[in-house]
């Protein structure tokens, strides 16, 4: 049931920073949406840019930056089957080739599919409600009874604007092939839910369309780096950065007096984070998303 929670999740996280202009345009989406999101007591604001005739994307969060210290924006290029982690304030970029063979094996199953209708969106109400939102019609969404962790739900989308998104999308393909197409109610505008960990709410606050709005997809100022490279960079920085200036600080003022032994074994640990992974970093990342949090804390309190 979690991979199922997880596949619903990763659907809104996608679909929310996707939107279009008036309900009568079919054309495909160019331009770029800002979003503000409350997730857990963290207030946060992000864009996308989208580029549908083309298949790319950026994602960016500010919330990425308040826990790593530096910006990150993220940019898929399904056209010419490549992915760009970016950092704007850097002027510094990788990339990463797409194995598309590789991405239709995360897709989920036919039986997973069949398992989120049954489990989750028989749960999900239409209750006939429609208002206005950023100049497009939007329907209501509720959740009827909890699901897991989750109490209750609400959520306006936006039906005529699924075709704007996926008109070129080639993985729009494999997932009606799955059944998938009738979970795609439309793309969420506003919404808000109430958990056992909290609440948390979201919305699109502005939509602008046009070539003029791409510029984020522009990398021709940008250093391209290695993986090892972007990976070290991001890290000078960062908090983890920081922290070893910090020691290097308090070393000089004779601080460490005492505690050579121990702070060596603890720099060293943090000096071997620069030259992480990216795509181990990301399986971590991916991999603590299913977490418990109750979990999580016992952990913390056997660490202290």
């Amino acid at each position: 049931m979690r991979k199922i929670a997880g596949i619903f999740a990763l659907a809104l996280a996608a679909t929310v920073t996707s939107c279009g202009g008036a309900d009568a345009d079919t054309s495909p989406f160019v331009g770029k949406i800002d979003f503000q999101a409350e997730m857990m007591g963290i207030n946060t604001k992000g864009s996308v840019t989208m580029d549908a005739e083309n298949e790319r994307m950026t994602y960016r969060l500010d919330a990425l930056e308040l826990f790593m210290g530096v910006d990150m924006t993220m940019m898929v290029d399904m056209k010419n089957n490549m992915t760009y982690t970016i950092c704007q304030s850097k002027g510094i970029y990788m990339e990463q080739p797409i194995e598309k063979e590789e991405m239709k094996k995360e897709l989920p199953s036919k039986e997973e599919v069949e398992k989120a209708k049954n489990e989750f969106f028989s749960k999900v109400k239409k209750t006939g409600n429609s208002k206005e939102i950023n100049g497009l019609t939007c329907e209501e969404y509720t959740l009827k009874e909890p699901v897991e962790n989750l109490e209750s739900g609400t959520i306006w989308v936006s039906p005529t604007l699924l075709n704007r998104m996926t008109v070129n999308m080639e993985m729009m393909e494999e997932l009606k092939k799955l059944g998938a197409e009738e979970l795609m109610i439309g793309f969420p505008m506003k919404g808000s839910f109430q958990a056992e960990e909290g609440k948390g709410s979201f919305e699109v606050t502005k939509i602008t369309e046009g070539e003029a709005a791409l510029n984020d997809f522009d990398l021709s100022k940008m250093k391209k780096l290695s993986a090892k490279e972007f990976s070290k960079k991001m890290m000078e920085d960062s908090a983890i950065g920081n922290m070893m200036n910090g020691f290097d600080d308090m070393e000089k003022e004779g601080f460490m007096e005492g505690l050579e032994g121990d702070m060596e074994s603890i720099q060293k640990d943090l000096e071997g984070l620069k030259n992480v992974d990216t795509e181990e970093l990301e399986k971590m990342l991916e991999g603590m998303k299913d977490l418990d949090p109750k979990e999580v804390e016992k952990m913390m309190e056997a660490f202290q």
